[in-house]
């Protein structure tokens, strides 16, 4: 019985700070949408870490985004974290920095990675 309890805790606490850190991409335009790079067809699930599964050390978007209040803003919008000449907004389907959460993005096509 002790082995068992002891597992259920361990899972419960791995499940809880998994979804906690999945619900940081509900702040982002299109978070839970965004592409693998380097892998068609897959999905980067920890947008703001170099881990794509979350996790670990933050890439330069994740380091911008707990930086900026761990919200999406006008001013997170317009940076180009990763610096590859797209604004964070552009890379996230909200080019206009209009999105607020619970709405859908102004575009949900063609989202790119704004850390990678």
């Amino acid at each position: 019985m002790t082995v068992y309890s002891s597992t259920l805790s361990l899972l419960l606490a791995v499940s809880a700070l998994t979804s906690g850190f999945s619900n940081y991409r509900d702040c982002l335009p299109n978070g839970r949408a965004v592409p693998h790079p380097c892998k068609p067809n897959y999905l980067w699930h920890g947008v703001g870490h170099e881990n794509a599964l979350g996790g670990g050390v933050k890439n330069a978007f994740g380091l911008d985004f707990l930086r900026l209040g761990a919200t999406w803003s006008v001013e997170l919008c317009q940076l180009d974290s990763d610096g590859d000449g797209m604004t964070n907004g552009e890379e996230l389907g909200d080019p206009q920095c209009t999105w607020t959460p619970g709405t859908l993005p102004p575009r949900i096509s063609g989202i790119t990675h704004p850390g990678e």
